[in-house]
């Protein structure tokens, strides 16, 4: 079960990520992606699809109400490049079945590189969620920033929501869609790092830390310090399709794969 959130800017880029994916895949199970949008192009639904119909997954696509977040701010200062999209995950129980228990989120601005069979058979049946430390590479200054804006002990660990396991039954139980909404409404709809502070800030003593190399953030990496991930989330507002990244090489390789530069 992968669920990944895009807008039309950002559907080339989901192709990609889902394209590196399924061509890592190694076990005989099917593979559910939920795509969750507000606005996405009939050309942008039928390129997403062509690139997944090439592999054994099915897709589907779940209109999201952008109303319900229509008062919800984007990140403040160095972080404006993230669109309003970057809330839609801390809803995903509410849109998925009910017999769903458990999803894998993934942003759009990843390159998966190993079969992922391992992170989703993780056990996080005591936790909310499980996810990367990002505070290991931020400074101390920065991890203190952090920290004192979210109102959370010095010593407390911080997610990178880029990737999230998130246990769906438990979120359903404890109402934690609501909560982190809640959160988010009274804060003035806007937080320094949007979703990404709202989560650590209402899960912060309730998740799982997972190994480094699940969700390896570029923007604090070069590309020999990256070999060994599994997951590579282009962090920050430098990308391969944007900026002179040594990770350009292999985006343009699955950009390729994924059939979505030639015409519908």
């Amino acid at each position: 079960m992968i669920v990944s959130a895009t807008n039309d800017h950002y559907a080339q880029h989901l192709a990609v990520m889902l394209t590196s994916l399924l061509k890592h895949q190694q076990t005989d199970r099917p593979i559910h992606i939920y795509i969750l949008y507000s606005d996405l192009s009939a050309i942008s639904i039928a390129k997403l699809q062509r690139a997944i119909a090439q592999f054994r997954a099915s897709v589907v696509f779940l209109h999201v109400d952008a109303q319900r977040f229509e008062d919800f701010a984007p990140g403040s200062g160095g972080q404006k490049y993230i669109s309003k999209e970057a809330y839609y995950r801390m809803i995903i129980p509410d849109l998925l079945d009910e017999e769903v228990a458990k999803a894998l989120y993934l942003d759009c601005d990843i390159i998966v590189r190993a079969d992922l069979t391992e992170l989703w058979d993780t056990d996080i049946d005591e936790y909310d969620l499980a996810a990367v430390d990002e505070s290991r590479v931020l400074t101390k200054s920065d991890r203190d920033i952090r920290m004192n804006r979210l109102s959370l002990p010095l010593d407390s660990y911080y997610f990178n929501s880029g990737v999230l396991l998130i246990n769906v039954k438990r979120w359903r139980e404890k109402h934690i869609s609501s909560e982190l909404m809640e959160f988010v409404k009274s804060r003035g709809g806007r937080l320094a790092l949007m979703d990404q502070d709202a989560l650590n800030a209402v899960l912060y003593n309730r998740w799982l830390r997972l190994e480094d190399k699940w969700n390896f953030t570029t923007a604090h990496s070069s590309k020999h310090s990256a070999k060994k991930a599994a997951i590579l989330h282009f962090t920050g507002p430098d990308k391969p399709w944007n900026s002179k990244s040594p990770f350009t090489k292999e985006y343009r390789k699955y950009l390729k794969q994924s059939s979505w530069e030639k015409p519908i």
